[in-house]
């Protein structure tokens, strides 16, 4: 077969959704079928801090139905995930427990970082013109209905991503028991917004000029299609034509709009919010084009499972993007660059001359290329403390394309890498043993630049198994007693680790 057919599901914050695709080489990643029932569940972790059992009978019985119509198309796999809703209830293990009893139905429960990764993973190859989209000034507004991610890109690469509480459920519970006018709420709405906005143009935009807003996510006012509004998807349009289509539709309030969209009230209420939020998003960005390329969650599913099963070809680079966008993150802490640019090739080059015995893989790779460059992050706040800076600055960022765990190594290897390695707490990384090493990895590094002079750039690594040791090999001529004084220090936890004794091996004088 020269495609296969995969189910993914969606377990949303207000819908609950299934899509089938068709996904091969010839084609890519195609939609043939679409399921959406509403099933608010964001209304209960916003205002309760947890999903009531009673919607659980609700779920199961929707993706009992998933699965039927899955056997009926006789996908090959599928993939079910959970985001916000499930991800900030706190009774999501009994949740998801009853979920697998009853339905047999695993959901993943998925990262905000991963969910807006795997988005714009399907964009990329949806939107063949996708790279040439973010040579210019383009920012990503990934709306969901608990909050909205903002990318950065600019020459093609990702400047900065944020998330900000713009959802519409969020924004409804704050005013849901007030007793406001609508015109009122619509104002106080705004003023929320506004005061979002604002901070993130002062701290993430500044100077940059936005040339084109990109919406993707689950909440895109798809009712701005067709007779109710004018044609937005698959096309940039001018800023200007897509706010006269959000004012058109809001026209009237929310009844006007109910009967509008034949939809339930408490939908409505959401798509109105919405509206209001693109309004005064395309109003503050200041941007001159709009594009919807109609990109949804279940679309970055599919285009992650048809990578890995070589069933379709990224044409962009995401690894690029990460790095590019953690190099920015070092710049806005004023991490010491050029240290950290020593740190990082010496890191990487004694990670690809151990691979054979470490046991670790690509993706460590790219954890121990983060670590090293963010090493020293939490200098910005404390040098007498740097090390627990460190650890809280990136645990409070989030990284796209880099899950909480992942944050969780990485953060914790930095943390680590100059104080003693406390085990017991590693534990709590969910992979100890893999944080030992990319510490081990990352003190190697470091203390072989203890001057921060960048000697030793012909670096040569080399294992000798019949010594036992790890062979680090330099032209460099002059004086490195601050390196060997570091390696002596710092090699006892790599060879307790890696079972190699790190030796120094300097080019002799003639």
């Amino acid at each position: 077969m020269a495609y296969e057919l995969f189910g993914a599901i969606r377990i949303g914050s207000v819908e609950q959704e299934l899509c089938i695709y068709e996904i091969g080489p010839s084609k890519g990643v195609r939609l043939i079928d679409r399921i959406s029932v509403m099933v608010p569940l964001a209304q209960d972790t916003v205002r309760r801090g947890y999903i009531p059992y009673a919607r659980v009978d609700e779920i199961c019985r929707v993706l009992n139905d998933f699965q039927n119509t899955m056997k009926a198309y006789r996908v090959n796999a599928y993939k079910a995930y959970g985001t916000m809703a499930l991800r900030d209830a706190s009774n999501m293990p009994v949740i998801l427990d009853q979920i697998r009893v009853r339905t047999g139905i695993t959901i993943n429960v998925i990262s905000n970082s991963e969910q807006r990764f795997l988005n714009y993973k399907a964009l990329a190859v949806q939107d063949s013109s996708f790279d040439e989209t973010i040579k210019t000034g383009t920012v990503i507004v990934d709306s969901g209905y608990g909050s909205v991610q903002f990318s950065i890109f600019d020459k093609e690469a990702l400047v900065s991503t944020e998330n900000i509480p713009l959802g519409a459920v969020r924004l409804l519970n704050m005013f849901r028991d007030m007793r406001f006018t609508e015109e009122q709420m619509k104002e106080h709405i705004r003023e929320v917004a506004d005061v979002e906005l604002e901070n993130y143009r002062k701290l993430y935009l500044k100077n940059r000029e936005v040339e084109t807003l990109v919406g993707i996510g689950e909440n895109i006012p798809r009712e701005l299609h067709g007779e109710n509004g004018i044609n937005i998807f698959g096309r940039p349009m001018a800023a200007e034509e897509v706010l006269a289509a959000c004012r058109k539709l809001r026209k009237g309030g929310l009844s006007a709009l109910e009967e509008l969209v034949s939809g339930s009230r408490e939908y409505t209420q959401l798509l109105f919010v919405t509206l209001l939020v693109y309004e005064r998003l395309i109003e503050q960005l200041g941007c001159r084009y709009v594009y919807f390329p109609g990109t949804r969650f279940c679309d970055g599913v599919a285009t992650e499972y048809g990578e890995k099963q070589k069933l379709v070809k990224l044409r962009h680079n995401f690894e690029n993007d990460i790095v590019a966008e953690v190099r920015n993150m070092a710049k806005r802490y004023r991490c010491n660059t050029d240290h950290a640019a020593v740190v990082e090739k010496y890191a990487l080059s004694i990670f690809d001359g151990t691979k054979k015995i470490s046991g670790l893989n690509k993706r460590d790779r790219l954890l121990l290329q983060i670590a090293a460059i963010l090493h020293t992050c939490g200098k910005f706040i404390s040098i007498k403390n740097s090390a627990d800076c460190s650890y809280h600055v990136i645990m409070a960022t989030e990284l796209i394309g880099i899950s909480h765990a992942e944050r969780k190594l990485i953060a914790g290897a930095i943390r680590s890498h100059n104080q003693g390695f406390d085990y017991e707490e590693a534990e709590k990384s969910g992979s100890p043993v893999r944080m030992a090493k990319l510490t081990a990895l990352l003190r190697l590094a470091n203390s072989l630049d203890r001057s921060h002079r960048g000697r030793l750039q012909d670096i040569r690594v080399k294992v000798n198994e019949a010594t036992g040791e790890l062979v680090i090999s330099t032209d460099y001529e002059g004086d490195l007693t601050l390196e060997r004084l570091s390696l002596d220090d710092r090699g006892d936890f790599f060879e307790d680790i890696f079972g190699l004794k790190p030796v120094l091996r300097q080019k002799r004088k003639l």
